[in-house]
């Protein structure tokens, strides 16, 4: 049967395959929906909720925004899924160009964006502490600290360098400065080497069962042994990492006992008892057992979007026709925001925190600063985001989508 096939993702997460290049839309379709949703979350500061409570209105906006982790969550399992496609549909079962190659791959595709962001972010902060002091407009130590973990004008040089050594997920203080959304960048930045250094040879050599159990055994011991560090450096997100990997290898590995897997096991339904799950525990987490630790609710989640993988995965590539969530994702606008999600995740900080800032300054009310937050906080990221793709991201991308022929 002759079809046409798109893969690779034109994303953050893509990477050269060893042999025939696929795209798989909805993967950036994901990716796009995720992105924006945390900028979405990012648009809603705690205090101002808490101001809103009494309406009805604004009680499930505050709701809907609390699950910011949950993007975080699905981001790094379609890492591991996107990075292990190529491997494991590959002959050797190995990276294209080796580990060398590997890591240049990431290097390019990963830090001239970042950095570019990060320098970014710095001349913003400067220009705030420049224009406070010589304009006089009020913003205190107090008023610049508001959506701490969000971005920050006041940093030390310590702080930049564990920005551009990736390393500012080592300790709450460093996560709050500069550019805070990027903390997940430097995890996953950390999960890569253990993917190519670690995990790939065990799976090459042991196979999926036993890197799945290393990788969460791993992940949760480290969890307790590194104490209050543990919730900042979250080392039980190599454990989905691995679920995204081992979501690619059911999708396209030819041993029997994976492809019986995938034709027999119902992904959608699995998926959605995942999920459910996950939004369950983090409801009784808030409500009930405040001390239930976050990788079980975060193992939940991941089952459930590597099971949706899987599923939408089967859909393409056996030719069958798209079930409506899987046609949602790969519609043109949502593909076409996911093609620039990177750069939308970390660039949005600093544009939504000097719109809170200024809309602050106009001593609105509660509802109307919200109002006009979303508005124009939401549209003006994904305008800045965009540009900043076409000039600091685009150039950097190995491949951009094309569409490719397969016989099946």
């Amino acid at each position: 049967m002759q079809q046409n096939i798109t893969y690779e993702s034109s994303s953050t997460y893509s990477e050269k395959p060893s042999n025939q290049r696929l795209r798989l839309p909805y993967l950036d379709g994901i990716r796009g929906l995720a992105a924006l949703y945390v900028v979405l979350v990012h648009c809603w500061e705690p205090s101002l909720a808490e101001a809103l409570q009494p309406a009805l209105l604004w009680l499930p906006i505050a709701k809907f925004l609390r699950y910011g982790i949950f993007a975080v969550v699905v981001f790094i399992v379609l890492s591991g899924y996107c990075l292990m496609l190529p491997v494991v549909r590959s002959d050797k079962k190995y990276f294209s160009g080796g580990l060398l190659g590997f890591f240049k791959r990431r290097i390019r595709r990963i830090l001239p964006p970042y950095y570019a962001a990060l320098i970014l972010c710095s001349l913003i902060g400067v220009f705030v502490l420049w224009i406070e002091q010589t304009a006089n407009l009020g913003w205190d130590e107090e008023r610049l600290s508001n959506l701490k973990g969000l971005f920050s004008p006041s940093y030390s040089f310590k702080d930049i360098l564990c920005y551009l050594l990736l390393l500012q997920n080592f300790g709450s203080s460093y996560i709050n400065k500069i550019n805070g959304p990027t903390w997940t960048v430097a995890v996953e930045w950390q999960i890569y080497f253990v993917f190519a250094i670690f995990l790939i040879p065990i799976w090459r050599r042991l196979g999926l069962l036993p890197t799945l159990t290393i990788a969460f055994v791993v992940g949760i011991t480290l969890n307790y042994l590194m104490g209050e560090l543990s919730s900042t450096v979250h080392p039980w997100f190599l454990g989905l990492f691995a679920l995204g990997m081992a979501a690619a290898e059911i999708n396209f590995s030819q041993k029997p006992f994976l492809v019986q897997m995938k034709k027999s096991l119902p992904w959608d339904k699995l998926a959605a008892v995942f999920i459910c799950f996950g939004f369950l525990t983090e409801w009784i987490r808030f409500n009930l057992i405040q001390e239930m630790p976050e990788w079980v609710i975060h193992y939940f989640i991941a089952f459930g979007a590597a099971c949706f993988l899987i599923y939408c995965t089967n859909f393409l590539i056996n030719g069958k026709p798209l079930p409506p969530a899987v046609r949602f994702l790969e519609s043109p606008r949502i593909v076409g925001l996911g093609v620039f999600s990177y750069s939308l995740y970390i660039i949005h900080a600093p544009i939504v925190w000097l719109v809170f800032q200024i809309l602050l300054s106009m001593h609105l009310s509660p509802s109307m600063l919200a109002v006009k937050w979303f508005v124009i906080g939401v549209p003006l990221s994904i305008l800045v985001a965009y540009v900043f793709y076409r000039f600091c991201e685009r150039p950097f991308m190995s491949h951009l989508p094309v569409k490719v022929k397969s016989q099946m």
